[in-house]
């Protein structure tokens, strides 16, 4: 991969993290993680972390996968805490080239009371919750080494999600914008869920609705073409990261 391709991957981990701001799924905790193609390296957040809303690629580190530092902005040198969960699910996972996580709270409560998550509005966002997600409940939830990072790479086996217990959530994707975006549509149903458990008896979209994009969940991105003109892989999120005054304003976690 060469240097402009380096970039181009730093400028979509940045935007990443910054997104999680923006769609209220973490304040200054968390981090968005890329795979380098054909290399055991990864794209992440440095600590301490600058807020996610102000992550540019000059605050992104590159490790390997045993965690060592391979190239760091001097300002940051130090590893986020939870690099293994990270690294131990790309190398479980082959296919995986981004890795999320995050704090956000719908999700998060959910999997505190021990409850599903529901697909329950707009079957293309309900699929992210199509099949129930596993729970990692050691320490907190918290992964301090690759021992820990391997388990919950050995929980979440084909699954896009998996909870954190008592601390957060996991997401991957095929892709930087689709591990991103799957924690935007989880929490979007966890809070669809936990209304509708509110009102009465939640009622899911039926697997056969859904299973078209559960499908596709793994394949590369196709552009969304709308009269004639592709927005890209990142659709609105682009827009949005350049109008933040359109997010989401519903109290951010950490």
């Amino acid at each position: 991969m060469d240097d402009a391709q380096i970039q181009d991957l730093r400028g979509q981990v940045a935007l990443a993290n910054r997104l999680l701001h923006h769609y209220s799924l973490g304040a200054y905790e968390g981090h968005v993680s890329a795979r380098v193609p054909g290399e055991d390296l990864v794209i992440i957040r440095a600590r301490p972390a600058v807020s996610l809303s102000r992550v540019q690629p000059k605050d992104l580190m590159i490790v390997d996968f045993h965690g060592n530092v391979v190239e760091y902005n001097p300002e940051y040198p130090d590893r986020v805490n939870g690099w293994s969960l990270h690294t131990e699910i790309y190398k479980a996972r082959p296919e995986i080239a981004s890795v999320t996580h995050t704090h956000q709270k719908w999700c998060t409560v959910l999997g505190i009371a021990g409850r599903d998550v529901l697909p329950l509005l707009h079957p293309p966002t309900a699929s992210v919750a199509a099949e129930a997600w596993p729970v990692y409940d050691e320490d907190g939830g918290l992964v301090h080494n690759p021992e820990q990072g391997q388990r919950v790479a050995e929980l979440l086996g084909n699954n896009v999600a998996c909870h954190l217990r008592n601390h957060g959530m996991v997401f991957v994707g095929t892709t930087v914008s689709k591990s991103v975006l799957a924690a935007a549509d989880a929490e979007e149903q966890a809070e669809i869920t936990w209304l509708s458990m509110l009102a009465g008896t939640p009622e899911p979209i039926e697997m056969k609705y859904v299973e078209a994009e559960v499908a596709k969940r793994w394949e590369p991105p196709k552009p969304d073409v709308r009269d004639g003109v592709a927005r890209g892989e990142w659709g609105n999120q682009e827009w949005l990261d350049d109008n933040r005054d359109a997010a989401w304003v519903r109290g951010i976690s950490l």
